[in-house]
């Protein structure tokens, strides 16, 4: 039997809107998955897809229950191991690229080593591999404002990949591409997570993102439903 990456238990999350009343978002959500499993969670627009990743990446904290990695709750983690969770455990993948204008492509990419404090140049070296991986070669010395909108989000990519994370999140890696350009990262994200046996979670309102997880879930009504 795999090892278990991913767990959350009886997890509950809500937000105090303007006028005070709570909104609830998650209620009593259990997740479980296995190492090298990929999971996608699919669901209504504002149904609570992102704020789950959110907690899945420690990016926020749930009300009550625990989300744990490799069997330890991350809420326990000291500020220095939820800083190796963050940088160097799971990679994130969002629906926009967020590539820093002022860098290069190359150095957006090599960017999360650098903060790992890897050596400089295996940063760079590491990088420059995963850009070819996916088709950005003769783009590492180019600007953000340089790239398509399938470039760049490529290239994000790219960046999740660098510190060699177990486990992915991505919340609507395509939801910002036109339907053409969003098959073509799309191919490129499953080649990715497949090649390198990765254990991911994907948000997504995309079927054929969903198709490529081993199970898949709709989140309705703050749980899980398997589908």
């Amino acid at each position: 039997m795999a090892d278990i990456i991913l767990e959350a238990l009886a997890i509950e999350k809500s937000f105090t809107q303007p006028d005070k009343k709570k909104l609830v978002i998650l209620q009593n959500l259990n997740l479980r998955m296995e190492q090298g499993s990929v999971v996608a969670i699919t669901g209504a627009s504002g149904s609570g897809k992102s704020t789950l990743l959110h907690l899945l990446g420690s990016l926020d904290s749930p009300d009550h229950g625990q989300v744990c990695f490799a069997g330890q709750d991350i809420g326990a983690f000291s500020r220095k191991r939820l800083a190796v969770y963050r940088n160097r455990d799971i990679g994130f993948v969002f629906q926009f690229h967020y590539l820093m204008p002022e860098l290069t492509v190359s150095e957006n990419v090599a960017s999360p080593g650098l903060i790992q404090q890897f050596n400089r140049k295996l940063a760079f070296s590491t990088a420059q591999g995963l850009l070819g991986e996916v088709g950005l070669h003769d783009k590492l010395e180019a600007m953000p404002y340089q790239l398509s909108g399938g470039e760049k989000q490529r290239a994000a990519i790219a960046r999740s990949l660098v510190n060699g994370p177990r486990l992915l999140l991505a919340d609507e890696p395509t939801g910002s591409l036109d339907w053409k350009t969003g098959e073509g990262v799309f191919a490129v994200f499953k080649r990715m997570i497949r090649e390198r046996g990765l254990s991911a979670v994907i948000a997504t309102h995309n079927p054929q993102l969903a198709a490529l997880a081993d199970r898949r879930y709709l989140l309705y009504g703050g749980n899980l439903q398997e589908i």
